[in-house]
């Protein structure tokens, strides 16, 4: 019996069948990191790690919805041209803007 290695799965698999929407869908990605960062997310996130204080619920929240966005919007077929656009994105509150 031989045995050998299956190397890249089913993500390698989708990315060869169009390399075009994993470009754009990794770019949706930046994008919701980007506004993750905008918003301090990864100083409180840093902070959790280090002192055990947990991220305030507001951005926590806020974190859990760009991160939904963008997994519909990296989805999609095609991906919408202005991705960037606030329209698709939720927009901060005043409560998580103070946290």
């Amino acid at each position: 019996m031989t045995l050998r290695v299956i190397e890249g799965g089913r993500s390698t698999l989708l990315e060869s069948e169009n390399p075009l929407k994993s470009t754009d869908a990794h770019k949706v990605r930046v994008e919701a990191l980007r506004r993750l960062k905008e918003a301090g997310y990864e100083q409180y996130r840093v902070r959790s790690m280090a002192t055990g204080q947990p991220i305030p619920r507001e951005l926590k929240h806020f974190q859990m919805q760009i991160d939904l966005v963008a997994e519909k919007l990296a989805g999609l077929c095609p991906i919408p041209t202005d991705y960037t656009e606030d329209l698709y994105w939720p927009a901060r509150t005043a409560k998580s803007a103070d946290s």
